[in-house]
């Protein structure tokens, strides 16, 4: 054979052997981030740890146009110091009502993409019964979370309590010593905790997956005994359906071909105006089985 035709056959067999990166592969951490900018978060005068230092004090007045991760020395009460969050939301077809997906959480990362501490990142403000706190101070509220936020291990307290210390702590815009400054009222005991779920709430209505996808034709499917579901569909149909509703795509998680949950990504502008942008994870998904819940 020709040196050079067996060098072509060799390189052919070894690009057909390596597996596919990213959708393919397995995710064992909470999420995966990459470690450049988005092009159109990208500008002159960025500085991204820029306010890592800056005082978390309730200031006169925070500028409303103030972009999380860009700028410098800006007050973290006025923008997040950890600018890059993740809004994730499973399907549990055992879990929550049958036309919602359900909450997983709110995780804030830094500007570059990395996570943050496991034990969060105020001490002071690791409180226990979340449940409770939430269940005393705004009855309609631990409802909502009740119906949206379930745990599928059957336990919401330890569940939400999670979620408070691990991310909620980590949220500087919501430390005790911003409110009473900038047009937002005193703090209240337990305040950060009401205003952290709530806004969680709030965009899940807003950035409702189900009605997303069923706009483009997507909609949970029936299983056929003993075999893969009737339909599946592709991870490129889910993202162009997130993407025709909010001109972003998606990170989609799934196991096997089961789908686990959905990643939105944020920016912030001002305090708390959260914008999505472009996705910093890895899908781990390429045919999507997206089973019809058992619940009402």
């Amino acid at each position: 054979m020709h040196p050079t035709l067996a060098l072509l056959l060799l390189l052919a067999s070894a690009a057909i052997a390596t597996p596919l990166l990213d959708a393919q592969q397995p995710l064992n951490g909470t999420h995966y981030s990459r470690p450049a900018l988005l092009v159109q978060d990208s500008g002159d005068g960025l500085s991204i740890d820029a306010d890592a230092d800056a005082d978390a004090t309730a200031p006169d007045a925070c500028p409303i146009d103030t972009i999380s991760c860009k700028g410098t020395g800006v007050n973290p009460c006025c923008s997040p110091r950890n600018g890059l969050l993740v809004l994730s939301m499973q399907w549990d077809t055992r879990w929550g009502p049958s036309n919602a997906f359900t909450v997983h959480g709110l995780w804030p990362d830094t500007c570059t993409g990395k996570q943050l501490p496991a034990n969060g990142c105020d001490p002071s403000r690791s409180y226990s019964n979340i449940s409770g706190i939430i269940q005393d101070a705004d009855p309609s509220l631990f409802a909502d979370m009740t119906t949206y936020w379930p745990s599928n291990k059957g336990n919401n307290d330890w569940f939400w309590t999670h979620e408070w210390v691990k991310h909620g702590t980590c949220v500087s815009t919501l430390d005790p010593s911003c409110y009473g400054g900038g047009g937002i009222d005193e703090y209240t005991p337990k305040r950060d905790v009401l205003d952290y779920f709530r806004k969680i709430l709030e965009l899940r209505e807003t950035y409702d997956l189900f009605k997303a996808l069923a706009a483009s034709g997507i909609v949970p499917t029936e299983p056929e005994a003993g075999r893969l579901p009737k339909n599946t569909y592709t991870l490129k149909e889910f993202k162009k359906a997130i993407f025709d509703s909010w001109g972003v795509e998606p990170n989609v998680r799934c196991i096997g071909r089961r789908l686990q949950e959905v990643l939105l990504w944020f920016k912030v502008r001002g305090r708390d105006n959260y914008y999505p942008v472009e996705p910093w994870g890895r899908d781990s998904c390429n045919l999507i089985s997206y089973q019809r819940k058992s619940t009402v």
